[in-house]
């Protein structure tokens, strides 16, 4: 019986493939294998009998794995892989593992492979980031923080790190304006300029009261919303059961249009 070995990294998808990477070159025997990603802030009880192994993110290796799972496996399952890796559960790195090792064995029949448990879980990961990413994408609400150049500005706060997909949304339907996103989860904001580029970053302390005061500005732009939502509701016809369910209460935070009603509604 072989010790467990468990290598640690980064929580984020260069250290979940870097570490993917060393695991997979390391013949050690999957079944023996776990990834734990670990933040900065996080802590953990170390196991009996365990051999610890410190993993460095590198890009090459990242780009290694990657590659590796497009031409060997399908793009089906590297858009699996990559959903999955950008989720927060804390078992995502060990199942993305075992689904890749399974991968490269059976090629692309892996994501039909539902008696795989492995496999039943990364579909159950991906339909959760898949949902958050819809359900953000038509609740985000954008409001007018600078008038010359016009800078419009969104905060969600999101469970899963799905910054990138809801950017690249938004960023193919207001190419030409500046913008910003901010993730108050994770620390971080996409900034899209009007020539189409964008890029996403972690925020300093500074950055984010920055963002906080900006996001308390009131201007027209984000009163219509308001004016809007007020003018169509007709009394006799309001649901609050039906409206939770539709838009539950705690992602009604950061939406204009609900910013003067009670979350007891």
């Amino acid at each position: 019986m072989k010790t467990l070995r468990i290598y640690q990294c980064e929580d984020s998808v260069d250290g979940i493939f870097s570490a993917i990477y060393e695991a997979g070159i390391s013949g050690y025997g999957h079944e023996y294998i776990r990834i734990m990603p670990l933040n900065k802030e996080q802590s953990f009880e170390m196991e009996l009998f365990s051999e610890y192994i410190q993993v460095e993110s590198s890009e090459k290796k990242v780009r290694s794995v990657l590659k590796a799972v497009r031409e060997k496996i399908s793009y089906e399952a590297y858009n699996y892989i990559m959903r999955a890796a950008v989720s927060s559960e804390p078992d995502k790195a060990d199942v993305i593992y075992q689904f890749v090792t399974y991968g490269f064995t059976i090629g692309a029949k892996v994501t039909q492979a539902m008696q795989l448990d492995c496999v039943r879980r990364i579909f159950v990961i991906n339909r959760n980031v898949n949902n958050e990413i819809n359900r953000f994408v038509e609740i985000m609400r954008f409001k007018e923080v600078q008038k010359s150049p016009a800078l419009l500005l969104g905060v969600m706060e999101p469970k899963h790190r799905i910054l990138p997909m809801v950017t690249e949304h938004f960023a193919d339907r207001f190419n030409p304006e500046w913008f910003i996103i901010y993730d108050i989860t994770h620390h971080e904001a996409s900034f899209h300029n009007p020539d189409g580029r964008w890029e996403i970053r972690l925020l300093t302390d500074e950055e984010e009261l920055k963002l906080t005061e900006l996001n308390k500005k009131e201007e027209e732009y984000s009163g219509l919303w308001k004016i809007f939502f007020d003018t169509i509701a007709v009394e006799e016809r309001k649901s609050h059961e039906r409206q939770r369910n539709m838009i539950p209460i705690h992602l009604r935070k950061h939406m204009i249009e609900f910013a003067n009603v009670r979350s007891s509604d």
